[in-house]
């Protein structure tokens, strides 16, 4: 199995698991004391496996394209909309990092009181949050699409 495979699988677990830690920081504050640490640290971690994914993708890519020049064919179009897809992931990702640690330790650090800058904080974590989950969806779509599309590329 390629360990782009196994990094994609990492990031398709743990992204939504940030999104939704996410999610139930910025719409229940009573939760914030207790999950602030955890969703820093599985945002961390969500950051590192982005990055990890991406180098072994590129490598993969590389790789099929080879494969694919090898026997005169072209690499499937569904390759490249993954690949794009996946940029826009690690950006989303990347987005999601930055506000959550602009808002546990500022508008919604545990115990601070509601204010309007904190509502629209909340706002933006619940976008971010939301975003990632859409976007990781649509990665996975299309990694299925590129999987089946260059199943006769893979080396023996």
């Amino acid at each position: 199995m390629p360990p782009h495979a196994v990094a994609g699988h990492l990031v398709i677990i743990v992204a939504p698991l940030t999104s939704i830690l996410a999610l139930v920081y910025a719409l229940r504050p009573s939760t914030r004391r207790a999950l602030r640490w955890p969703l820093v640290v599985v945002g961390a971690v969500t950051a590192a496996l982005v990055v990890w994914a991406g180098e072994v993708g590129g490598d993969l890519l590389d790789e099929l394209t080879r494969s694919a020049q090898s026997a005169g064919q072209e690499l499937p179009a569904a390759v490249q909309h993954h690949a794009k897809g996946s940029d826009a992931l690690a950006v989303a990702i990347f987005v999601l990092g930055v506000v959550v640690l602009s808002v546990v330790w500022g508008l919604l650090r545990p115990g601070r009181p509601s204010t309007t800058g904190a509502r629209v904080a909340g706002a933006v974590l619940v976008v971010a949050a939301v975003t990632v989950l859409v976007t990781t969806g649509t990665v996975l779509a299309q990694a299925m699409e590129a999987v089946w599309a260059t199943h006769g590329l893979w080396p023996a």
